[in-house]
This record gives structure tokens, C-alpha cells and sequence, in this order.
């Protein structure tokens, strides 16, 4: 159906009558093409709860490997391990000593600084040793991180979704393309201050299964404005063992009592 809008100049009985049967076609327009729109959003919103699930872990997993950080001056890399605790709880542990704690729900997250003795509160839009991913950006995916939502666009086996962040984040606009049918994140966009400035792209890439779950091998993310790129590079293993204190943040400066891994990737180029 095709909707025009045009307003009669000079009324007469046969004006008004046109005018009154087209505003009739207006009127049904606009709600044939509203209704559409509530029931993408309820469909998008049970799409995005199951994005959600599907980033939620049934055991704990374990991720060795690196961080390469790339600037036009220099590259640091850092050997890692990750340590995933369900539902979705962050350890992060560089073999330069810094420690990182995220939990899942988006609590107070914190960071133990090389040669620190005490952690300190790791804020939302802070850096992790200096890469291109804040504190923000190492959280798991929440709905309830979100105040709206709605889909940009639709391809062959991927969806990617516009959302609009609740005020406490750092972001004004995140659009995230995910693969359809596993929905999991392959790309996002980062928009900070206003809703044109993109600021970052990010990209989860090579999954593997480790178990039932899939995950990113391959995680990089780009600052456009400092032309720098940072990328973790990671390499997944279940059932970890690790002590139970590991998520306190008060033994954050005590030796975790896991073992470094032998494997270290090639830095990022």
C-alpha cells in the first residue's frame, strides 16, 4: 500500500470529501504500519533476552593467551588468563601483576594495579592496562543495561540491533550485528557524547565450541579517533580449577594459585 500526504487548498463539498476519505487512508496507514513495529519490538525483545542466556555459562571456563594493545607508537603485549565463572563473572590475571575483577550483574567491579597491595574500584569507562577496552566493555551482555531498542537492519543469518544505553554508561548509542541464529555478538559500534560520534568498533570472531558453549577466540576492538587497537587472543578450556577466595577483591593482591599457561600467541600486528 502507498500512503501520500497532501493538504487541499480552497475547500469545496467535493474537496472535503476527498480530503476526509484520504485522511481515512492516512490514519490506516499509519497504524498498518505501527503494528508491525510493536510486535518487532516483543520479538525483539524475546531475540535479545535469549542473547542474554546465551552469554551465561553452566560451568566455569578458562581463556589463556594474550592482549595486544597497538598504537601508532608502540605495542604492548600481555600474557593472560581468563577465568569465566557463572553466571558470567570476570577474573582477569596479566602475568605483569594487574588483576581485574568483573562481576556479571554490574556490580562494583575492581582493578589491582602492578606491584598495588590493595585493589582499587575499576569504573566503567576506565582502561584495562591501557588497551582500547574500558571495564564496560569486558561486562556480558544485560538487557537491563538498555532503555530501548529496535532493529536496524536484517541480512541472511545476521540481525543487527540498535540500543540506547540507561544514563550510567558511557555510551549515548551501542549497535550490535549478531549472528541470527546462535546469537552471538559479531560486531559492534560504539557512539559516545551524541548519537552520530562513533567512537569504537569491536569484533568477536573465530568461535570455537568449548563444550556446548560457543566462544570468541578472537576479540578486537578499535579506537578510530587514536587510531589504536587492542586484541585479545584466547584459547578456551572447562572446568578450571581455582580457589574459591579468587573472586574476592580483598585477595585480589594474594597469589591467585593458578598456573600460567606454556601457549602465548604472536603479538598483534
Amino acid at each position: 500500500m502507498f500512503c501520500f500526504q497532501s493538504g487541499p487548498v480552497g475547500f469545496g463539498a467535493w474537496d472535503r470529501e476527498v480530503f476526509r476519505v484520504w485522511s481515512t487512508v492516512i490514519l490506516l496507514c499509519g497504524i498498518i504500519i505501527a503494528a508491525p513495529a510493536s510486535a518487532e519490538i516483543a520479538d525483539l525483545q524475546e531475540f535479545l533476552r535469549g542473547v542474554e542466556t546465551a552469554n551465561a555459562i553452566a560451568m566455569p571456563l578458562r581463556g589463556d593467551g594474550n592482549l595486544d594493545v597497538v598504537s601508532p607508537e608502540a605495542t604492548q603485549h600481555y600474557p593472560l588468563a581468563l577465568i569465566l565463572r557463572p553466571p558470567a563473572d570476570l577474573y582477569v590475571d596479566l602475568q605483569n601483576g594487574m588483576k581485574a575483577l568483573v562481576p556479571a550483574t554490574g556490580d562494583a567491579a575492581y582493578l589491582l594495579k602492578p606491584g598495588a597491595t590493595k585493589a582499587d574500584t575499576f569504573p566503567p569507562d576506565a582502561a584495562l592496562a591501557g588497551s582500547d577496552f574500558t571495564r564496560e566493555d569486558l561486562e556480558p551482555f544485560r538487557l537491563a543495561h538498555y532503555q530501548d531498542w529496535r532493529i536496524s537492519d536484517e541480512s541472511a543469518g545476521e540481525v543487527t540491533v540498535t540500543l540506547f544505553p540507561q544514563a550510567a554508561s558511557q555510551y549515548t548509542l551501542v549497535v550490535i550485528t549478531f549472528d541470527a541464529e546462535k546469537r552471538l555478538p559479531l560486531k559492534t559500534l560504539y557512539y559516545r557524547d551524541t548519537l552520530s560520534n562513533l567512537v569504537k568498533m569491536r569484533r568477536d570472531s573465530d568461535y570455537v565450541l568449548v563444550g556446548r558453549k560457543p566462544m570468541a577466540t578472537t576479540v578486537t576492538m578499535e579506537t578510530f579517533k587514536l587510531r589504536t587497537h587492542s586484541t585479545f587472543t584466547l584459547q578456551w578450556t572447562q572446568n578450571p580449577i581455582f580457589p574459591p577466595e579468587l573472586f574476592d577483591p580483598v585477595f585480589l593482591s594474594h597469589p591467585a594459585g593458578i598456573a600460567w599457561p606454556t601457549m602465548t600467541a604472536a603479538p598483534a600486528r
